[in-house]
């Protein structure tokens, strides 16, 4: 197995900085402690904190985004069950139920005060909100659901939800909260479900 570089150190270091205390409150310091890497290694890559941080948005977190919210239609399963699933797999990721999502973190933090961030950001919330408009789409034109359902409304309640779901304190955090909270989200999706 190859060692790391010090690049993927950097990145790998500025994402659980990040997420753990958010971008304003992440110092060079502390990444180059985490990574392990003289800094150096920080301006011969990224040149800055916030390149460094935009290109982790792009190679790490988009990447863990769609690990974390895999909307799309499970083998063997209807669209409801593919929902189902998939907020089942994300009640047994810990990081994302302790400390939330973190998409949604950095957007709430930097989308006021960066439009380069914003953008970037706002690029992969509606690639999510696409895949989950497809999803009940699909839902809608195989008869699993009625045609009352909207499906971009629904995507944008979903995606909403999830994100204040997982917004919660650490104290009110956990995986059978996340599961119960979800099932209401379940529930309404049920109420459009042909039978």
């Amino acid at each position: 197995m190859k060692k790391p570089t010090a690049r993927a150190k950097l990145l790998d270091a500025a994402f659980d900085e990040v997420y753990t205390y958010g971008y304003a409150s992440t110092s060079i310091d502390a990444i180059l402690k985490r990574a392990g890497v003289p800094k150096g290694s920080l301006y011969h890559y990224f040149g800055s904190k916030k390149a460094l941080v935009l290109t982790m948005v792009q190679e790490r977190l988009f990447p863990k985004m769609e690990a974390f919210f895999r909307f799309e239609k499970h083998v063997g399963c209807t669209v409801y069950e593919s929902f189902r699933n998939t907020f089942a797999a994300m009640s047994k990721n810990r990081p994302l139920i302790a400390h939330g999502c973190p998409l949604y973190r950095l957007m709430v933090e930097l989308s006021p005060v960066d439009e380069e961030f914003d953008s970037l950001l706002n690029s992969k919330y509606h690639q999510m909100h696409a895949n989950i408009a497809a999803l009940l789409k699909q839902g809608i034109s195989e008869g699993e659901f009625d045609s009352a359902l909207d499906a971009d409304s629904f995507a944008t309640f979903m995606l909403s939800s999830v994100w204040g779901i997982l917004s919660l304190s650490p104290s009110l955090s956990s995986p059978k909260n996340f599961l119960a909270q979800s099932r209401f989200l379940l529930d309404e999706l049920d109420r459009h479900r042909i039978k």
